[in-house]
C-alpha cells in the first residue's frame, strides 16, 4: 500500500506530505483545487511521461517521493534481479524533474531509468479514471483479465500449454536447422566428396612439405656437399703422402708427450686435452664418413621431389591452407559426409516428435478452452449483476471466446488457441458489440468498477486509484458506487478522487484539497480532515459554496448513516 506521498514544487503544489491509510481514502475539493495533480504526481512515481511544464513556476525542479509497503515476493525478485537493495518490505521511490526536462529516478536510493519505475509500478498501483480505460477497452487485455478469474487451476493448465508451446518452438527450430544442414549438404555434397577424394589420394603427411624442401636443398648441392665431406674425411683421417692425416699427427704429438710426462708433469694437462681432442676428431671423421653415404644419387629422385613439392604447393594455394590444415580439413569433410548419412533419420525423428507435441498441445489447449468457457459463463453472470447494481439494468455482457486463426488454420500461441473479447449491449434490442465501440466514458467507469469488484478478490495489486469515476452519476447511483468501492477497500487500499458526498462519507480516511493564495502566489494544500471539518466538507459537497445549518445537519446524518452501512458491508 501507499504509506506516504511527498510532493515539492510540482504544478501548483509547493510542499505537500500525505500519509494515506488502509481501506478507502477519499480526496475531495472544489473544482480546480488540484485533486488530479495528486494523481498526476503518483503517476510520475509510476513512470508516466513527464515534462518541464510540471515544475512549479520559479523553481528549478520538482521532487516527488512515495513510500510503499508491500507483501509480494514478485517485488523482492524484481529488486534482486535489478540489483536493488530491499528490507522490511518497504519501497522508497523518488523522481526529480528539472526545468531542462531531465529526470532523476531512484528506488531505495539506487538510480534507475524511468522505464524501471513503470516496470515496478505495475506491482504497486492500478490507476483508473475518466480517461484511463484503455486497458479495459483493449481486446488484447481481455484474455488476461478472464484468466485472472481462473485461479490456480487455470494457471496450471496455462503453464502446461505454455511449456508445450515452447517445446514446439524449440523442436521447430531444431528441425529447421537440420533441414538447412541437409540442404546445404545436398548443395555441396559432390564438391565435398571430390575434395575428400582428392585429399585422400594426395596421401598428405604432417610437415611433409618442409621435409621435402630440406631434402631438395641437399640434392641440389649434392656434388659440393660430397666434395666437402670427402675432403674433410681425407684431411682428418686418411691423409696422403704429401699431407699426413690430422688424426695421425695428433696421435704422434700424444706419443711424444707421453715419453716425457713422467718426468715433466707440466704437460700432463695438455696431454689429456689432446687425447680428448683426438677422440672427438675420430667421432667427427666417422660422422662425416657416414653423412657421405646418405647422399642419394638415385636417378630421378630430384625430379620426383620437385614434382611432389610443386603438387603440394598447388594444393595449399587451391585451399589456402597449410599441409597440416589440409589434413585436418580432410578429416572434418569426411566426418561431414558420414554425418550426412544420418541427417534424414534425425529429421524424421524431429518431425515425429513435433507431431506428438502438437497433438498434446491441442489436447491441453482444448482443456484450457473448456475451462475458460466455464469461467466466462460465471463471469458474465457476475458482471451483469454488478452492472445492474450500478444502474445498467438492460445491459447484456458476453465473453466471446473463439479460435485465433492464421492462413485459415488455428493459430497456436503460448496462451493457447483462444482469442477473447468482451462484448456488450447497453440497450434492449441492440446486438452485442465490442466494448470499445459502444461504451461512453461514464459507462466505461461503471464497467470498470464492476470488473474491479470481481477481480479485486483475486488480483495482487495492493493499491487501486479511482479518479472521478462518479462523474455524471446521481445520488443513489453514487451511493451504490461508494459501497462497492468500500467493499473493494476491505482487501485493497483504495484512493478515490470524488465529487460525490455519498462516496466521500464512506471513506476510512478523508483528505481535503484546497487552492489558496498567499503573497500573490497560488498553492494547493492537502489536509486530512476529521470531525467538524469533515462534516463541513460533506456539507459543501451537498450544498455548493453556501453552507447552511440544513446542509450541516444533512452532512452529519449522511456520515452517521454511512457508518451504519459500513458495519453491514
Amino acid at each position: 500500500m501507499l504509506l506516504k506521498l511527498n510532493v515539492k514544487d510540482f504544478a501548483l503544489i509547493d510542499d505537500v506530505e500525505i500519509e494515506f491509510k488502509e481501506g478507502l481514502n477519499v480526496l475531495t475539493g472544489e473544482t480546480g483545487a488540484g485533486k488530479s495533480i495528486i494523481i498526476d504526481a503518483i503517476g510520475m512515481i509510476l513512470g508516466e511521461r513527464a515534462s518541464s511544464e510540471y515544475v512549479r513556476a520559479g523553481k528549478e525542479s520538482s521532487l516527488i517521493e512515495a513510500i510503499f509497503e508491500y507483501d509480494d515476493p514478485a517485488i523482492d525478485n524484481f529488486l534482486e534481479e535489478k540489483g536493488i537493495e530491499h528490507e522490511d518490505n518497504l519501497l522508497i521511490i523518488s523522481r526529480k524533474i528539472t526545468q531542462q526536462g531531465k529526470n532523476y529516478c531512484r528506488i531505495n536510493g539506487t538510480s534507475v531509468p524511468v522505464s524501471l519505475l513503470k516496470s515496478i509500478g505495475r506491482y504497486l498501483v492500478d490507476i483508473h479514471g475518466q480517461h484511463q480505460h484503455q486497458s479495459l477497452l483493449d481486446p488484447d487485455n481481455h484474455l488476461e483479465m478472464l484468466d485472472l478469474l481462473g485461479g490456480d487451476d487455470l494457471q496450471k493448465k496455462k503453464d502446461e500449454v505454455r511449456s508445450l508451446y515452447r517445446k514446439i518452438l524449440d523442436t521447430e527450430n531444431k528441425l529447421k536447422e537440420q533441414v538447412r544442414l541437409r540442404d546445404e549438404f545436398l548443395k555441396n555434397k559432390e564438391q565435398l566428396r571430390y575434395e575428400v577424394e582428392e585429399l585422400e589420394k594426395a596421401q598428405l603427411k604432417p610437415g611433409e612439405d618442409s621435409i621435402l624442401e630440406r631434402e631438395l636443398e641437399i640434392l641440389e648441392h649434392a656434388d659440393k656437399i660430397l666434395r666437402s665431406l670427402n675432403f674433410s674425411v681425407l684431411t682428418l683421417y686418411e691423409g696422403d703422402e704429401n699431407s699426413p692425416a690430422i688424426i695421425d699427427n695428433v696421435s704422434k704429438v700424444i706419443d711424444a708427450l707421453e715419453e716425457v710426462v713422467d718426468y715433466f708433469a707440466s704437460v700432463r694437462k695438455d696431454l689429456d686435452s689432446l687425447k680428448n681432442i683426438l677422440y672427438e676428431l675420430e667421432d667427427v671423421a666417422s660422422n662425416l664418413r657416414e653423412y657421405s653415404k646418405t647422399i642419394d644419387f638415385e636417378p630421378g629422385r630430384l625430379d620426383e621431389i620437385q614434382s611432389r613439392i610443386s603438387f603440394l604447393n598447388r594444393l595449399k594455394s587451391k585451399y589456402n591452407k597449410s599441409i597440416d590444415e589440409l589434413i585436418k580439413y580432410k578429416e572434418q569433410a569426411a566426418s561431414k559426409l558420414d554425418e550426412a548419412l544420418y541427417i534424414d533419420e534425425g529429421i524424421a525423428k524431429l518431425e515425429n516428435s513435433l507431431e506428438e507435441l502438437k497433438r498434446e498441445y491441442i489436447k491441453r489447449a482444448l482443456e484450457l478452452h473448456q475451462l475458460r468457457k466455464t469461467i466466462a459463463a460465471d463471469f458474465e453472470k457476475n458482471i451483469s449483476t454488478e452492472l445492474k447494481d450500478l444502474g445498467m439494468k438492460d445491459v447484456k455482457f458476453s465473453v466471446d471466446i473463439k479460435w485465433t486463426e492464421s492462413d485459415e488454420t488455428v493459430k497456436m500461441s503460448d496462451t493457447g488457441l483462444d482469442a477473447v473479447e468482451f462484448l456488450i449491449s447497453t440497450n434492449p434490442g441492440e446486438p452485442l458489440k465490442p466494448l470499445a465501440k459502444i461504451v461512453s466514458g461514464g459507462e466505461a467507469s461503471r464497467i470498470l468498477l464492476a470488473l474491479k469488484s470481481i477481480l479485486a478478490r483475486i488480483d495482487h495489486i495492493p493499491c487501486l486509484i479511482f479518479d472521478e469515476i462518479d462523474v455524471g452519476m446521481g445520488g443513489r447511483m453514487s451511493q451504490i458506487v461508494g459501497e462497492k468501492l468500500f467493499r473493494i477497500a476491505r482487501s485493497h487500499q483504495v484512493l478515490c478522487v470524488t465529487h460525490s458526498p455519498q462516496i466521500a462519507s464512506l471513506g476510512d480516511a478523508h483528505f481535503n484539497i484546497k487552492k489558496i493564495t498567499k503573497d500573490g502566489r497560488t498553492f494547493t494544500e492537502v489536509k486530512e480532515i476529521k470531525g467538524a471539518e469533515r462534516v463541513e466538507e460533506i456539507a459543501r459537497m451537498l450544498g455548493g459554496t453556501e453552507i447552511t445549518d440544513k446542509t450541516i445537519e444533512h452532512a452529519k446524518e449522511m456520515l452517521e448513516r454511512s457508518e451504519k452501512i459500513k458495519k453491514k458491508l
